[in-house]
């Protein structure tokens, strides 16, 4: 699992780390206003849904990092792509730069996790799953297996065919 650096700050315009005794930026000048963590745990009623984490984007806009940004995007791209059976029992935690929040609702079956992969690129990995998501992701992974197998099936006897209609 992912964890986050403890003892690092960053700048909140460019993301750029600096020393915890530096008062500005050494690449934009920029005053390092926030040297702490930003620490929450969101309890969303009902189910998580896309609009909790843009709140929370607005709220605290100018305390968020390019970075921090990019990663509860795409928190929130992960949510509006799951069924909300799925979002009724979830625990979503985003680790990033200056952030660690966590969005939940229900008993928190479904735990995903948000944080920037080795590239600086936002990645999300399922961490948990219910016996309901489970079950919907083996199912998948089922039909996707029998759908190429008979996807081969089909070219072969297509191929076949083609060769006994040409006159090979």
């Amino acid at each position: 699992m992912y964890r986050r650096p403890q003892n690092n700050v960053h700048c909140n315009s460019c993301g750029m780390r600096a020393e915890p005794g530096d008062a500005y930026c050494d690449l934009c000048g920029t005053s390092l206003r926030r040297r702490e963590v930003l620490d929450r745990i969101v309890n969303c009623p009902g189910h998580v849904h896309h609009a909790d984490i843009s709140n929370f984007i607005f709220k605290h806009q100018h305390d968020l990092t390019y970075m921090d940004r990019r990663l509860l995007q795409e928190a929130r791209s992960v949510v509006l792509n799951e069924s909300q059976w799925v979002r009724e029992d979830m625990q979503l935690t985003v680790y990033g730069t200056l952030l660690h929040v966590v969005f939940c609702s229900g008993d928190k079956r479904n735990k995903y996790v948000v944080h920037p992969n080795s590239e600086d690129r936002p990645t999300y990995v399922v961490t948990d799953r219910g016996w309901r998501l489970k079950l919907r992701d083996g199912f998948k992974t089922c039909w996707g297996w029998v759908k190429s197998a008979a996807g081969a099936v089909t070219g072969a006897l297509a191929g076949g065919l083609a060769k006994l209609a040409i006159g090979w």
